[in-house]
């Protein structure tokens, strides 16, 4: 099973926060978490939480903090400063524990947003955002044999199994560039034949979701021109036959399991969102509903997702 990345709490903490502002942006708005930006008088790089472009040149840098006490007039004076050094157009302070009325004084003085952001029951969720569960789909695959044919003199032929001159143990390295062009030198590993594999075929076209793993084989020839790392030395080599257990596996995730948000300004609408987030993937995938915390019907909710790029 792929192991999750788990971020510490504040890091997980302004990711949602950029999260929540990408989906409430305009489509042609940009915003990176973290973010480098050069200061106007040092001229050196500073590091902000998230920030927000658009397209007409407009920034907007995001500052988060996660702590038990409320923030007050120290972290808001800082930002500004940061605000005005970093030439931004506007700044935005979020919360988890809301702020003292000293701090929201100053802010509306020097024109930074404070937001709150706090986990709210179910019972509190708007209506609309009705969604029960979603199902995320995996597809797995695991080594469960290898077996290698040494070159010979004879005509090649379709392997069968058992036939194999050599079986790699199961725990072998998949990423060990074990096999290498006698020609030009380029060099392989079992991991990248997994690759080629995906990019001429689908090797899980015709499973059925939730089925337990289907063992499907691939065979690799090769005209005598590829070597391999054997315990005994060098071999050149015929083929190799890889049998890789596959499956497409279904991962429900609850609404009572989810992430329920409420996100915005004080005394202001704000908004609310139902994010539900697979366990089963390094970068998480996510589908999220949000919309505004007074919404009457569906129409000004946004519905995003996350998938990280993975093989």
């Amino acid at each position: 099973m792929t192991r999750q990345r788990i971020d510490p709490e504040w890091r997980a903490f302004e990711r949602l926060v950029a999260r929540i502002e990408r989906d409430a942006a305009s489509r042609d708005a940009t915003v990176a978490s973290p973010d480098r930006i050069r200061c106007r008088y040092s001229g050196r790089l500073r590091e902000v939480d998230a920030s927000l472009r658009t397209v007409d040149g407009k920034l907007t840098t995001i500052e988060c903090r996660k702590r038990r006490a409320r923030q007050d007039v120290t972290w808001i004076e800082q930002l500004a400063t940061k605000k005005n050094s970093l030439g931004a157009d506007h700044t935005i302070a979020v919360s988890a524990s809301g702020f003292t009325p000293a701090a929201r004084n100053i802010a509306a003085v020097h024109g930074i947003a404070l937001k709150d952001l706090r986990q709210i029951e179910e019972a509190d969720l708007n209506p609309n955002l009705n969604l029960d569960f979603v199902l995320f789909t995996h597809k797995s695959a695991a080594l469960v044999g290898a077996e290698l044919r040494f070159a010979a003199s004879t005509p090649w032929t379709v392997p069968r199994p058992g036939e194999g001159d050599l079986q790699l143990d199961n725990d072998c390295d998949l990423l060990a560039p074990i096999f290498h062009h006698v020609e030009d030198g380029r060099r392989w590993s079992i991991d990248d034949l997994w690759r080629q594999l995906q990019d001429a075929v689908d090797p899980f076209s015709g499973l059925e979701k939730g089925a337990p793993p289907v063992i499907r084989s691939v065979c690799f020839p090769y005209p005598g021109t590829v070597e391999v790392d054997t315990p005994s030395g060098p071999r050149r080599l015929g083929d190799v036959v890889l049998s890789i257990a596959l499956a497409i596996t279904v991962e429900p995730v609850w609404k009572s399991d989810t992430a329920k948000i409420q996100y915005g300004e004080k005394y202001r609408q704000g908004l609310q969102r139902l994010e539900f987030e697979s366990a089963h993937t390094c970068d998480p995938w996510r589908i999220a509903l949000q919309l505004p915390s007074d919404a009457i019907d569906r129409q000004s909710m946004v519905v995003a997702s996350d998938w990280p790029a993975q093989r």
